[in-house]
């Protein structure tokens, strides 16, 4: 349950900075800099996530047979 919920907030989070993004100015501005690194950070965390909610599965199929 704690997975989905650390799933929740870093889609939450991602989608904040989605919003914070100024899409009008250069991708490598000061203010799109604090945006990219959230939005690339959650993303990262979304994966590891994944990853480890995929695992699970696969394991108790393993120990299932």
């Amino acid at each position: 349950m704690l997975k989905y919920i650390g799933l929740a907030i870093s889609i939450i989070i991602m989608i904040i900075n989605l919003v914070y993004f100024d899409y009008s100015d250069a991708i490598f501005s000061n203010d799109n800099k604090v945006a990219l690194i959230g939005i690339f950070g959650s993303l990262c965390a979304i994966i590891l996530i994944l990853i480890l909610i995929i695992s699970e599965k696969i394991n108790s199929k393993i120990k299932d047979q």
